[in-house]
């Protein structure tokens, strides 16, 4: 039986809401299970002579984060000969438990997902952790979960931190909006600290508004409103890439440009996004947003999977298991923006475990976040 790591103590109420956060991030796509056997890169069995099968908890499949993570965990099974089973919880904790059952009772060699419902998921991850089957999630930490992968821009402060010191750097003492979205634990979390990074920063913030239908139709309904009241704004931060892509849409109806990386020397209003979704990197190609904050799905689902064959097949046990695994943030501008490789577009690779863990395996990265949600 593995030796499952608590990497936090249950309160129910932090992962329940982060499944709203990805409602608030895209539609619900189609239910089911679908297996995907093993393409290229050799055969890995178990002991008993049976390819190795890892399943995935997908929280809804529609959302362009989840297709990155999903897109990377495919690929990876690909390259160690193993199987590929996932299944679309359509934002319903209830259907996410029954899905995780049915993995236990396939007798899958791993499970990867991102929590719906901590409160839900616990006695369903113990079952699996009983069972002798590994638990892996995305920003989901929780009982009975072997390891959780955070990502910066999510659940610590540096991405909001460099977007500040950003906007300073390009025009000192900038006037700027910040936009929300829905009140949910790291939406709240990572908005709260661009506040206190732009105050550190000595920006002025003009207007932090929120952006509860997360749609760009509705950042660019708040944009159009706070320009009309402070059109001497230079900057705008958005939680998401869809808000930032509503916000240039207000700023271009008005007859303003965007500041683009890539022509330093023209003026604009700076519009950053948050996701590095293939939308967002267009629309920094075309000039339509200045930057995006993005975490690497698609590797960090590829490191996952590679992290259970590790387990399933021994090479990792005990404490060699970290019950966190870092994965750094990138800021994508009009300045690099050509060395960006669009998510469904990278090659997956080996070794993506080994360059997380190198970067960061410690658990008290998480601690300001938890701390934050505990006063919710």
């Amino acid at each position: 039986m593995l030796n499952p790591k608590k990497t936090s103590i249950g309160f129910v109420a932090i992962i329940t809401v982060l499944a709203l956060a990805i409602v608030a991030l895209a539609g619900c796509g189609n239910g089911g299970t679908t297996t995907t056997a093993a393409g290229n890169g050799g055969t890995t069995t178990t002991a008993a002579g049976e390819v190795y099968k890892f399943a995935e908890s997908n929280p809804v499949a529609s959302n362009q984060h989840q297709m990155a993570f999903e897109y990377g965990k495919r690929e990876m099974c690909k390259l160690l000969g193993a199987e590929f089973v996932s299944a679309n919880a359509e934002l319903s904790p209830d259907k996410q438990v029954s899905d995780i059952d049915t993995f236990i009772q396939m007798g899958v060699a791993g499970i990867s997902s991102w929590t719906l419902d901590q409160g839900a998921a616990t006695a369903v991850y113990q079952r699996a952790q009983d069972k002798g089957i590994p638990v892996v999630t995305e920003n989901s930490p929780g009982d009975f979960v072997t390891t959780v992968f955070i990502q910066e821009q999510n659940v610590t402060r540096v991405a909001q931190e460099d977007a500040a010191k950003w906007f300073a750097e390009l025009i000192p003492g900038a006037k700027i909006f910040i936009i929300g979205g829905p009140p949910v634990p790291y939406i709240l979390y990572v908005t709260r600290n661009m506040e206190i990074a732009a105050e550190e920063a000595d920006l002025t913030v003009l207007s932090r508004q929120d952006n509860l239908t997360d749609q760009a139709d509705g950042a660019q309904v708040i944009v159009q409103d706070l320009l009309t009241a402070h059109p001497d704004v230079q900057a705008i931060w958005c939680f998401n890439d869809r808000s930032a892509l509503g916000a240039s849409a207000a700023v271009r109806g008005a007859g303003k440009t965007v500041w683009d990386a890539s022509k330093p020397d023209e003026p604009g209003i700076i519009i950053t996004g948050m996701n590095g979704t293939q939308e967002a990197l267009e629309a920094i190609q075309a000039g339509v947003i200045s930057a995006t904050y993005e975490g690497q799905s698609e590797q960090v689902g590829a490191a996952q999977i590679e992290l259970l064959h590790r387990i399933a097949s021994g090479e990792m046990t005990g404490d060699e298991i970290p019950s966190v695994i870092v994965c750094p943030y990138r800021r994508w501008d009009g300045s690099n923006i050509a060395d960006a490789i669009f998510p469904l577009q990278r090659e997956i690779k080996l070794g993506i475990l080994d360059e997380f863990m190198a970067y960061g395996t410690d658990p008290a990265t998480m601690d300001d976040f938890l701390e934050f949600v505990r006063t919710l």
